[in-house]
């Protein structure tokens, strides 16, 4: 068991190290489009006091891209924010849509993943009790793994369906006949570690992962932080 357990803990970090990363690097591309913006805007400026006609429009299109990439920034900071409170209770009460919501936002963090129409469908929300940080791990392999595997209208639905003994993720669109085994064994260990299933039917291009209402009988049930 103890094996186990260094196993999954070691995928947690692999996992919290990886998706900072993402983070950071995408809002370091923001702060230089916007450093390149006030550039221009600074340019325009010299310009208009060397007697040059200012273009108001131009300016006006400068400070709304500006504006525009700093809400991206500050929606990417609150996710990391989210993010990194899933650590503070180990295994607690997690809202399945809220946890989907944010794990989409990080899978579009990836450039090469962004050419695929990624779209949660509406309903009820809904939630379990589980380990936060492992059920995002999970459905972040999830979904990198489905956007990485369109069917040919490059569009992945996903959907929530729920009942008093377990909440079931489907997710739609992926292509027929998908090359290689999924889940692996990395999806596999953290699908065990939250009493999950994960059913690929590459027949029918879809994913389904299946959650328990409350976690049992789990390993890191045992992981508690030292007072």
């Amino acid at each position: 068991m103890e094996k186990e357990i260094g196993r999954i803990c070691a995928e947690g970090f692999s996992f919290f190290g990886m998706t900072n990363r993402l983070i950071s690097h995408e809002v370091k591309n923001i702060l230089a489009i916007i450093s390149e913006t006030s550039g221009l805007m600074n340019e325009l400026l010299e310009l208009s006091e060397k007697s040059m006609p200012l273009e108001p429009d131009r300016l006006r299109s400068l400070s709304e891209s500006m504006i525009e990439d700093v809400q991206r920034a500050n929606q990417i900071i609150r996710n990391m924010n989210t993010f990194a409170h899933s650590v503070d209770d180990f295994i607690r009460e997690v809202d399945i849509r809220k946890t989907v919501c944010l794990m989409m936002d990080v899978c579009r963090l990836d450039s090469a993943l962004r050419k695929t129409e990624l779209n949660l469908a509406d309903g009820d929300d809904c939630a379990i009790y589980t380990s936060p940080l492992f059920l995002e791990n999970l459905l972040f392999h999830v979904i990198n793994f489905c956007l990485r595997h369109p069917g040919p209208e490059k569009k992945i639905r996903i959907l929530l369906d729920s009942n008093e003994s377990r909440t079931r993720i489907s997710l739609t669109g992926l292509a027929s006949h998908i090359a290689g085994a999924f889940p692996t064994k990395k999806e596999t260990l953290l699908a065990e570690a939250l009493s999950a299933e994960i059913i690929l039917d590459a027949d029918k291009g879809r994913l389904h992962a299946e959650f328990p209402e409350r976690i049992e009988g789990s390993p890191i049930q045992n992981l508690l932080p030292i007072d």
